[in-house]
């Protein structure tokens, strides 16, 4: 069954859930959910070329989508970023000392959204006109 439409709502909701906790001050969990809104985006547009996968790691759905859409490929440096925020960003025990939280910067949470958006407005196109 053909669900690219469902999946990129969703994907879109992780982007606007981003954009709210950037608004709040919330960097981690910007970049988490900036990398959420990529991951879904990535399996969206392998959806619509009739692939599924599963994993978090954005990497590897990005090398398996390169294969029917090779265009994808100029987001190889987007997902490198964005798949450093998927552990990091909610786990207190990956540091030495102190929450999770407190690592990160309003910089680079801006940098995260503007990185899974660029990724989302190509996936929309896939999905719209494919």
């Amino acid at each position: 069954m053909e669900r690219s439409k469902d999946l990129l709502a969703d994907a879109e909701d992780f982007l606007g859930a981003a954009t709210d906790l950037f608004r709040a001050g919330r960097w981690s969990k910007v970049y988490f959910f900036s990398q959420q809104a990529a991951e879904l985006g990535l399996k969206t547009a392998l959806h619509k070329v009739g692939v599924e996968r599963r994993g978090h790691a954005l990497t590897e759905l990005l090398s398996e989508l390169v294969k029917h859409l090779p265009e994808a490929g100029r987001f190889e440096e987007h997902v490198k970023l964005l798949d450093q925020y998927y552990i990091p960003t909610r786990y207190a025990n990956v540091f030495a000392s102190g929450p999770a939280k407190d690592r990160y910067i309003r910089p680079q949470a801006e940098q995260a959204i503007k990185l899974a958006s660029e990724l989302l407005n190509w996936v929309r196109k896939v999905v719209l006109q494919g």
